[in-house]
């Protein structure tokens, strides 16, 4: 993973700052120039996050073979109507070195997400309907509500917010960085499937939804060491997500992140339980059943047990908290 975080008084400068993208700024509005560029790259994503406190022209081209998205915090083209802000929002989507020129306000915000091309269509021919799938091919943009717009921005920045976190002790960076890789094809896979027609529901019968809960939970367990995600349960059983999750609210009553969360929650409460506090750490525990981030990872363990890790009683007798060599561990969340 590469994280980058610059700033800049020259607007050349900025978007030359930005690789893989062919592209020039141009500064309209007079005054000094302020701006700041946030990047994470990995193998398989880009993203980044700019502020920029002068009105500028933005042209270029896209990286090739890449499915790019962007939107703003602010709308794009102001009212003159007396309207204070549009009822949708907008997100400008490019795709294959596509050209494109963009008139960005003073105070701009902006956060843009770019994934492989080739590999999200295939997953939107498993995950979405087919004239979903088309926008995802074809569109200039779409014109979101301001719900879905902002559970977009909310993942977005939540994955930039993940790269200033201390990652738990031996947290393999690969697993890190698929992690988030995840967690931005759903987005990219929420963002297109808003669009569709809200009355239409996926119907499961009671036998298959008992074999796809059964199923998941049999591969989950069976890769403890490299956890699997939705997508990756999707791809194996073969179904969408909206199938899974039909699946698990049928037989469980919850969805299929929360029970498989839960399913590893267990463990590490297993693992902890056998284990002394000197023995193990709570940290590397968590980390073996692919919790990364701690602080997460206490919130959840502790809504899901009515109490953090670290007074979870330990083969000892003790809970962690209690043993000298790591008082206090996972104390805050």
């Amino acid at each position: 993973m590469n994280v980058e975080v610059r700033s800049f008084n020259d607007v050349h400068q900025h978007a030359r700052a930005i690789p893989g993208w062919s592209q020039h700024y141009d500064q309209l509005s007079p005054g000094s120039l302020n701006s700041s560029l946030r990047q994470v790259s990995t193998q398989t994503f880009q993203m980044f996050h700019e502020v920029l406190n002068r009105q500028v022209v933005q042209r270029g081209q896209c990286p090739p073979r890449r499915l790019c998205l962007a939107v703003s915090d602010m709308a794009l083209e102001a009212s003159s109507a007396g309207r204070s802000k549009p009822p949708l929002s907008r997100v400008v989507l490019l795709r294959n070195s596509e050209e494109f020129m963009l008139h960005a306000p003073q105070g701009l915000s902006l956060v843009a997400a770019n994934v492989d091309f080739d590999r999200f269509i295939e997953m939107a021919e498993l995950h979405l309907l087919p004239h979903q799938t088309a926008l995802a091919r074809g569109a200039a943009a779409l014109a979101v509500n301001e719900a879905t717009a902002t559970r977009l921005k909310d993942t977005l920045y939540l994955i930039l917010l993940q790269t200033r976190q201390q990652p738990a002790n031996n947290a393999p960076t690969a697993t890190l960085d698929k992690v988030m890789d995840e967690m931005l094809l759903n987005a990219f896979l929420d963002l297109f499937a808003a669009v569709g027609d809200p009355r239409t529901q996926t119907r499961c019968g009671s036998s298959v939804s008992s074999y796809m809960v059964r199923r998941s939970r049999e591969l989950v367990e069976g890769n403890v060491c490299s956890p699997l995600s939705i997508l990756d349960l999707c791809a194996q059983l073969r179904v969408s997500r909206r199938t899974l999750q039909a699946s698990f609210q049928r037989v469980a009553g919850i969805g299929p992140l929360e029970y498989l969360r839960n399913l590893r929650l267990n463990a590490v409460r297993r693992r902890l339980g056998t284990t002394a506090a000197h023995e193990l750490q709570v940290g590397d525990a968590a980390a073996e059943m692919g919790f990364f981030h701690l602080s997460h990872f206490a919130r959840h363990y502790r809504e899901l047990f009515g109490e953090l890790p670290s007074d979870t009683l330990r083969a000892d007798g003790r809970p962690t908290v209690a043993h000298a060599g790591h008082r206090g561990t996972l104390r805050s969340s």
